[in-house]
């Protein structure tokens, strides 16, 4: 009887290890290796295997399971929970957002104006009334710009402009420059009342200056020497003398372009005259002084001139700058 009862454990013992054979499983790793054997114990750090060779493995985290894996580990209710988060979920299978229905809204329009439209109907709002104004008074400070570059009277120039926008100012901008006559030193001072003696003027004298001033001399250079100049009438030249140098200095004259285009007329030419193909232009400044043969050119501001030098380049000089412009022949510079 006792031998029936063991050769019975037996058989029971071998029939468990049968069904534990059945159940041991393999679990691959994200490493490549794989674990054979069944679930021994789980928690959220990771699983322990009883192993099929025998004994337990170490706690293996969830991480390092593979999907295929993890989705058999799944299957067990309670190791679901731990699981499923490292389960990753295809495309496909993701859940989509519902798309937000589009609504269209309304917009405010401006309102067209009523009936056909051109474009000098557009000069009757305020914004285009604003733009002619703006483009009227550019029209009048252009035809001033204009009456001083040509040297015109800017009240002629401005009131032809005012009736012929835009034409006015081109008319007088297409015409010549307008060159002022210059009076000799002779006539001016002739005119002058006397205020020393009868037929003499001081050179210093405030009657000498305001004749210059009021009978608007140009080109008429200060005297130069001496304590007082008799007027009385020139003498003729000899054919070869050379003509006296003339001198203009800042404070009895305006320096700027009018001026430098109507006095120096004749060096602004590619071939001098026969007059000025001697003389050269001698132009003082604070810090340099220049001997030009030439004006190359000129803007509101500065000129160009050509040094007397053979092969120099042309030089600018700032007309605020210049302190004093002579006129001298081209043999009296050393003296």
């Amino acid at each position: 009887m006792r031998r029936f009862y063991f050769l019975l454990l037996l058989l029971v013992g071998w029939g468990a290890l049968a069904a534990a054979a059945a159940r041991a499983q393999e679990f691959k790793l994200m490493d490549g290796t794989t674990i054979y054997g069944s679930v021994s114990a789980f928690d959220e750090n990771g699983v322990v295997f009883r192993l099929r060779a025998g004994g337990f493995s170490p706690r293996i985290p969830w991480g390092q399971f593979s999907q295929e894996a993890l989705k058999t580990l799944a299957a067990d209710p309670k190791a679901r929970e731990f699981a499923e988060p490292f389960i990753e979920i295809p495309p496909e299978a993701r859940p989509r957002p519902k798309p937000r229905p589009v609504v269209l809204k309304e917009v405010p329009r401006v309102e067209l104006p009523a009936g056909r439209t051109t474009f000098f109907s557009s000069f009757g709002r305020p914004v285009g009334l604003l733009i002619l104004g703006v483009l009227y008074l550019a029209n009048l400070f252009a035809a001033y710009e204009i009456a001083q570059y040509r040297n015109r009277p800017a009240a002629v120039v401005c009131g032809l402009s005012a009736l012929l926008p835009l034409v006015g100012p081109l008319i007088f901008l297409a015409s010549p420059t307008l060159v002022a006559e210059s009076v000799s030193a002779e006539e001016a001072l002739a005119a002058a009342p006397p205020e020393v003696a009868p037929g003499v003027v001081g050179p210093g004298s405030p009657a000498a200056a305001t004749t210059r001033r009021s009978l608007g001399v140009v080109g008429v250079p200060p005297p130069v020497g001496g304590t007082a100049l008799r007027v009385a009438a020139a003498q003729p030249e000899s054919p070869g003398a050379r003509p006296q140098p003339k001198i203009f200095k800042r404070g009895d004259y305006t320096f700027n372009r009018r001026f430098i285009e109507t006095q120096f007329s004749g060096f602004f030419r590619l071939v001098p005259s026969e007059a000025e193909k001697d003389l050269v232009l001698v132009i003082k400044t604070p810090k340099q002084e220049y001997l030009a043969k030439r004006i190359s050119r000129i803007s509101a501001t500065e000129m160009f001139i050509q040094p007397i030098q053979a092969g120099a380049k042309e030089v600018n000089v700032v007309i605020g700058e210049i302190a004093e412009i002579q006129v001298r022949h081209k043999d009296d510079l050393g003296r």
